[in-house]
């Protein structure tokens, strides 16, 4: 397959996630935190309007993390610094972008904090901390960067948020926390979580069982253009989503299923001859399912090729 740029969102969006790692290991070894303490899933606290989705299984991943942590945060970094980090948190969950706002970032991890981690940055003059009420029993650390602004805030033990602007995704935390705590506690957000905990979306990246990244793209065209390496006709590739799965194999390399649903019925047909000649010289099998949803199946790319796509330089 020829070699082609993997970039699907902004330069350097997942990256930037990456650099706030570090600063997790310094909010979870000073914070305490006031409100519900109780166990709430990190997928829920990202808004259910996001462009793109992610889900990050740190440990079967760790080579491809570590290098997108020891890349942003610094490559003076000692290996057992960045195996501090990435040893500290079992799964990444990205939220990229909304209808009114392209350039919005939510990142939520899930994981405990090991001893080592928290010593790892005992002291730091780079942010600033204030407590931040989202409701009358949740009241949370905030810990705010001081030359980027980007927001820190760990609301229980197994849990970190990082937002520019994390309120959004404090408010979801507490209402999640709330309504386990208290089984008669009811709201707005709560009932109109429903149709967004039965979407396809939801379903397929908030599986914390499977070890594969997973990804899920409402406006995917640009990222089919830039994994095929050739222009699509906007005409033909019509697509309401997609939905990537990246498996690790034992080469190194990953193995990339695709699945995608087309807006129309009379569009498949096209789009499928069309993928088999882009992919003719590849291992790769297109496959159409039904009416409206095609897949691609082992599509293979190198550990370069991946931190490439995921904004690593």
């Amino acid at each position: 397959m020829k070699r082609t740029d993997f970039r699907f969102a902004n330069k350097g969006v997942l990256a930037f996630g990456a650099a706030c790692l570090a600063a997790f290991l310094l909010l979870a070894s000073c914070a305490s935190v006031r409100g519900p303490s109780v166990k709430v899933n990190a997928f829920d606290t990202l808004d259910s309007d996001a462009l793109v989705y992610m889900s990050v299984p740190v440990g079967v991943h760790s080579e491809l993390t570590n290098s997108l942590v020891k890349t942003m945060v610094g490559s003076d970094l000692s290996d057992k610094y960045v195996k501090n980090v990435t040893d500290s948190i079992e799964r990444l969950y990205i939220g990229i972008g909304s209808p009114s706002d392209r350039q919005r970032l939510q990142i939520a991890c899930d994981g405990t904090v090991s001893t080592a981690s928290k010593l790892a940055l005992a002291t730091s003059g780079y942010f600033s901390k204030k407590m931040q009420s989202v409701s009358s029993t949740g009241i949370y650390p905030v810990f705010t960067e001081n030359r980027s602004g980007v927001q820190l805030c760990a609301p229980g033990s197994d849990i970190v948020l990082i937002s520019p602007d994390i309120t959004s995704q404090l408010k979801r935390y507490d209402v999640e926390a709330n309504s386990q705590i208290v089984s008669s506690f009811a709201s707005v957000e709560n009932m109109n979580e429903v149709e967004w905990k039965d979407s396809e979306a939801y379903k397929f990246v908030g599986d914390a069982k499977t070890n594969n990244i997973r990804l899920y793209m409402n406006r995917p065209l640009s990222f089919i253009t830039n994994l095929l390496g050739t222009s699509l006709s906007s005409s033909i590739f019509h697509l309401n989503y997609i939905e990537g799965e990246f498996e690790k194999l034992p080469t190194g390399k990953y193995s990339v299923d695709l699945n995608m649903e087309f807006s129309k019925d009379n569009l498949i047909s096209k789009a499928a001859a069309f993928l088999k000649v882009a992919l003719l010289m590849t291992d790769s099998k297109v496959v159409q399912n039904d009416e409206r949803h095609l897949s691609v199946q082992g599509i293979q790319v190198s550990l370069s090729q991946m931190q490439k796509m995921l904004g690593i330089n």
